[in-house]
């Protein structure tokens, strides 16, 4: 049964306390015991601090390997004039080396990945991104997705997401001779949709997108008090949205070049190449006053992540569930809760961080502000989909754990584990049934379960070396109450150890000897708790 495991966890302390009180009466010395893990979980996190004061999802470096998303804005940013003219010209693409890198991207769907090889592409005069996209064999999907969206956008988007998604799809479209598939009800509504929004970024990215379609699109919102923000402190406004204001109203202040001076180092390329082009909006002068850019464009045409070592919301999040795991919730870093403060105040903030921003702060009773409150409520309207498939799972799991961490009611889906002809369910497998059961849907989570032995399966995966599995398959079987040997409770420390990181004892790698890893702590402490 479900409180089984709090029964276990009362029987201990009650043996320890009655051992303890019966040293002082017969005299005996105290009963030694391990320290519990986790008394250091808090200031230990300094160790998986980001640049940008959110939790990384690893303490391993990361490394120089070329992405999608910073060759496209890398190059997009190598390519504007710098008014110097020793600066040297930026290294072609190679067709199989953006076409292996697209295949090979996990980070997006294919429509977003066609639209980063079109970027990439843009000053290309010898490589076709459709060819490339076929190479890779994503053009197919990512024409359907993206005239899918721009036909009918998805109803759980929020304007803005919406604006810039159908911006981005369209400028793909267009990049891939498909834009006489779209409909023109469709632009019509992205020009109308462009005129009541009020965030530059995706204004611009719209007005854009739509006049090489040939509309004519107003950013009239976004260009209310254009003036009076463009003059203003730099505070007021993100280095991004700044710049894509000036590029919106074709003036730069005085007071905008030097608040997007001090951008030009930004780790976000796309954030770089948007300030270059705002401080060119002078024209010849002003672009001369840049600084020669870096030289992050490979041999090969490719750039390489920033080598800033960022947190982000979702692994600040496994971190979180780690510190209530271990009742050090209350301990969080001043760093990280004064930073969630900051976004959740932040008018700026990326709409799709909302939601996993208002969990963060949820779990850790944290009142963040006004994008917290509108994440949370976001949350609340979000609709599951009736039937879970592998197109769709993202937005599925993603629906379930929000709603889980605010505790709504469970909301019925048609469900069915991939099958792979084992015994044991796989990883993904035993992600659904947790949060099928964190999410109080305790039926499903048990049907789907039957006949897995999963207490076999979590000792098995601690001893192959797999900590995350072992404790979704632990948190499986406490959903499908599975009887849980009082044994393994006792086994768990001691076969956690090795997977404690050398430097960081309160802190878990996913591996025996590993590096300590957000969601690797999460997953120990949640056996321990």
């Amino acid at each position: 049964m479900r409180g089984r495991r709090g029964v276990f966890a009362a029987t201990a302390v009650a043996v320890s306390v009655a051992v303890f009180g019966a040293s002082l009466v017969i005299g005996g010395g105290p009963v030694e015991r391990p320290d519990r893990p986790g008394g250091e979980l808090a200031e230990q996190l300094d160790a998986l601090r980001g640049a940008n004061d959110l939790v990384r999802a690893s303490r391993t470096d990361v490394g120089q390997d070329p992405a999608l998303y910073p060759t496209a804005y890398g190059r997009l940013e190598a390519a504007v004039p710098t008014g110097h003219r020793s600066a040297a010209p930026v290294p072609g693409v190679r067709y199989g080396a953006l076409a292996d890198l697209a295949r090979h991207d996990t980070m997006d769907t294919p429509a977003w990945q066609a639209h980063y090889v079109c970027l990439s592409l843009t000053d290309s005069k010898t490589i076709d991104a459709t060819a490339v996209l076929e190479r890779a064999g994503l053009r197919k999907r990512a024409e359907s997705e993206a005239l899918t969206y721009l036909r009918a956008p998805d109803r759980e988007d929020d304007a803005l997401t919406s604006l810039a998604t159908r911006a981005a799809f369209l400028q793909t479209m267009t990049c891939l001779d498909r834009r006489p598939d779209v409909p023109r009800p469709a632009l019509d509504r992205l020009a109308a949709d462009t005129a009541r929004a009020e965030q530059p970024v995706p204004v611009l990215y719209a007005v854009e997108a739509l006049r090489t379609a040939g509309v004519h699109a107003r950013a009239t919102r976004a260009l209310r008090d254009a003036d009076a923000l463009l003059k203003s402190d730099c505070s007021a406004l993100e280095p991004i949205q700044r710049a894509a204001l000036t590029l919106l109203r074709h003036r730069l202040t005085q007071q905008t070049r030097t608040c997007l001076a001090s951008a030009l180092d930004d780790p976000d390329t796309q954030t770089r190449w948007l300030v270059r082009r705002a401080l060119t909006v002078a024209g010849a002068d002003a672009s001369a006053l840049l600084p020669t850019r870096k030289g992050s464009v490979r041999p090969d045409g490719l750039v390489a992540k920033s080598p800033a070592q960022l947190g982000t919301l979702t692994a600040t999040y496994n971190a979180v569930r780690a510190l209530t795991a271990a009742a050090q919730y209350t301990r969080a870093p001043k760093w990280l809760t004064e930073r969630l403060r900051q976004l959740g105040s932040d008018p700026g903030l990326e709409p799709s961080d909302r939601i996993p921003l208002a969990m963060t702060c949820h779990r850790l009773s944290l009142a963040c502000g006004t994008q917290a409150d509108k994440g949370a409520e976001e949350a609340a309207r979000l609709r599951v989909p009736a039937r879970l498939t592998e197109e769709n799972q993202r937005q599925w799991y993603g629906a379930m754990a929000a709603r889980a961490e605010f505790g709504l009611k469970c909301q019925q889906s048609s469900v069915a584990l991939p099958t792979d002809g084992h015994a044991e369910l796989s990883s993904r497998s035993l992600d659904i049934v947790v949060v099928l059961a964190d999410a109080q849907c305790d039926v499903q989570a048990r049907r789907l379960t039957e006949g897995a032995d999963l207490v076999a399966q979590a000792r098995k995966a601690l001893r192959d070396g797999d900590l995350v599995t072992a404790s979704d398959a632990v948190q499986a079987s406490l959903a499908s109450d599975q009887d849980i040997p009082s044994t393994l409770w006792d086994e768990i420390p001691g076969l956690l150890k090795r997977y404690r990181d050398a430097g960081f004892r309160d802190l878990y790698a996913p591996t025996p000897g590993g590096t300590a890893s957000a969601e690797a702590t999460r997953a120990a402490y949640y056996l321990l708790a």
